[in-house]
């Protein structure tokens, strides 16, 4: 198909098209992010779930950073301080906590599936840019200019 394509057109399609590459990689940074808050959630959970099982002991490495971790012992496995955003954190029982987690799991999902969404509606509109683009390079190849 040939295009009759003004210098604005194609100059509007190189502009939308790198801004949809920004916005991509911004979203591919953001998903990033949400998957590894959504494994820490997931890991989260599971913990519970084996503290729940362990009884009333339970002996765990806790991480210190940069790679360092520690043995540590619970003594009472009935509360479990959490934050509940914005620097506010709460006792909460672990039956509690674990509920709040698995629904942030979910939420994280959701916003997860959200993005992938988006990511993938700009991929498309991005390859209908770079086809228009290379139907106007080629047109531009043949009529010489």
């Amino acid at each position: 198909m040939l295009y009759s394509m003004s210098e604005a057109e194609i100059t509007q399609a190189l502009e939308e098209l790198q801004l949809i590459d920004r916005l991509v990689a911004e979203l591919q940074a953001r998903v990033l992010a949400v998957q590894r808050s959504l494994v820490e959630h997931e890991e989260a959970v599971k913990l519970l779930e084996e503290m729940k099982k362990s009884g009333e002991k339970m002996r765990v490495m806790v991480p210190l950073g940069a790679g360092a971790f520690a043995e540590a012992s619970f003594e009472s496995l009935e509360k479990v301080t959490v934050n509940l955003g914005a620097g506010v954190y709460a006792v909460k029982a672990l039956d509690d906590t674990q509920q709040l987690l698995t629904k942030r799991s979910q939420n994280l999902q959701a916003v997860l599936e959200s993005l992938t969404k988006r990511i993938g509606d700009y991929s498309a509109r991005a390859e209908e840019l770079r086809r228009f683009l290379g139907s106007a390079l080629a047109s531009q190849r043949t009529q010489g200019t």
